[in-house]
């Protein structure tokens, strides 16, 4: 084993084929492993270290250092300064500093920051299932590409972009966290999770992409996807494929795609639009909007006063079930084709109430708009028997006979025109 030590001025120390510790102490040195496990020490100054072959130690202290790894199981510090790592060949652990760029180079490697609260700092997994850990910095936000392989990317605090591949539409099952901050991540069949207000983009392949707290963009591209904008006010896009689209709290704006999707607007007035395939949309709490655009669809507005559109396709709307105490009705407009409205009613029973006593609510049923009679139907619980169907104006209304109870007013439609036959057995 050799112990080789360099003076104050720029040196250049070359190892042998054994295991060597070479130090550079002051000055710009070059330091160059050659074969053997060896330990590198650059010191003050801006070195350039070289580990070779073996599994080398290589430490760049103070000054803007280069450090290479090349083949082997290497561990890289930058240390203090503006440096540059670069893991090369073998399963390599890669610490930078302040305003570093680290590769990893071939092999499963593992790339993270210390010290770094202020700069921006660029790690590149390169080839391999690598494991990129951005650093703690509030001012300047990290940039964490995975390359192939699959990988595992945590931005940390700070602004930071995250892409699982380097090129998208590469291969690579990748887990990217965005951390705090408000952050962008790019990814290909990836897992996909942000804090803060981030965008998240899961580009071709089947992704699952989290929002969580904040106001967030998800786009999920080709593939199968899940998108799950947490809390926040959150725009969440299916792309193409067949996509679980889930709002979460906060007021959302959803769509869906060409494909076949699953929509879930969560709590909240959002906005919820199918695209072009037989999509299911669920409006959940709050006053929805749902579109169905293409396709045959399922739409539900949930509780609240929701507004449902079937747009194209052959499609089922229900209104949700909705409170004794709501005041305003829901609105369920057909289209093109042969559209299913689906009545139901709050169980409230109407009672006239003693004199002094406040009023009491009455259920305003839901408004239907757009009804081709001889081509849609309505759909409810009880035989058409136990129902009473009156005009009001030039509008029909739908009520249940034993209390009187108001659970739809078709607009535009004579009372006449409505029969047994415009109900689903």
């Amino acid at each position: 084993m050799a112990r080789i030590n360099g003076t104050p001025e720029s040196d250049t120390l070359l190892g042998t084929n054994n295991n060597d510790t070479i130090q550079g102490f002051d000055g710009d040195d070059i330091l160059s492993g050659l074969n053997g496990a060896d330990r590198l020490v650059g010191g003050n100054g801006s070195d350039t270290l070289d580990g070779g072959n073996g599994a080398d130690r290589l430490f760049g202290d103070a000054g803007d250092d280069t450090l290479e790894g090349g083949a082997g199981a290497d561990t890289l510090d930058g240390g203090e300064g503006k440096d540059f790592l670069n893991g090369g060949d073998g399963n390599d652990s890669l610490v930078g500093g302040f305003e570093d760029t680290l590769l990893g180079g071939n092999g499963n490697d593992f790339l993270t920051f210390v010290n770094n609260t202020e700069g921006k700092s660029y790690l590149n997994g390169e080839a391999g299932s690598d494991t990129l850990i951005g650093s703690n910095s509030i001012i300047e936000g990290d940039s964490l590409e995975g390359s192939s392989g699959d990988d595992f990317l945590d931005g940390g605090a700070g602004n930071d972009f995250l892409s699982g591949d380097d090129t998208l539409g590469t291969a690579g099952a990748d887990t990217l966290v965005g951390g705090d901050g408000n952050d962008t991540l790019e990814g290909d069949a990836d897992t996909l999770s942000g804090g803060g207000n981030d965008s998240l983009v899961g580009g071709a392949g089947d992704d699952v992409l989290y929002g969580f707290a904040g106001n967030d963009i998800l786009q999920g591209g080709d593939g199968l996807d899940t998108l799950d904008g947490g809390d926040g006010n959150d725009i969440l896009d299916g792309g193409a494929g067949a996509s679980t689209l889930l709002g979460g709290a906060g007021l959302e704006t959803i769509t869906g795609g060409v494909e076949a999707d699953f929509i879930d607007g969560g709590d909240d007035n959002d906005s919820l639009l199918g695209g072009g395939g037989n999509d299911s949309i669920l409006g959940g709490l709050g006053n929805d909007i749902l579109n169905g655009q293409g396709g045959d669809d399922y739409l539900d507005g949930g509780e609240g006063a929701d507004r449902v559109l079937g747009g194209l396709g052959n499609d089922t709307l229900f209104g949700g079930e909705d409170l004794e105490e709501q005041t305003v009705a829901d609105t369920l407009i057909g289209a093109d084709g042969s559209d299913v409205f689906v009545l139901t009613d709050t169980g409230f029973v109407f009672e006239v109430p003693d004199p002094g006593e406040p009023p009491v609510p009455t259920p305003v049923g839901d408004i239907i708009q757009g009804f081709q009679n001889g081509i849609d139907f309505f759909e409810y619980d009880l035989p058409f028997e136990a129902l009473t169907i009156s005009s009001s104006g030039s509008n029909t209304q739908i009520r249940i006979t034993e209390t009187t109870e108001l659970i739809a007013t078709v607009l535009n439609v004579n009372s006449s025109l409505i029969t047994e036959a415009d109900f689903l057995a």
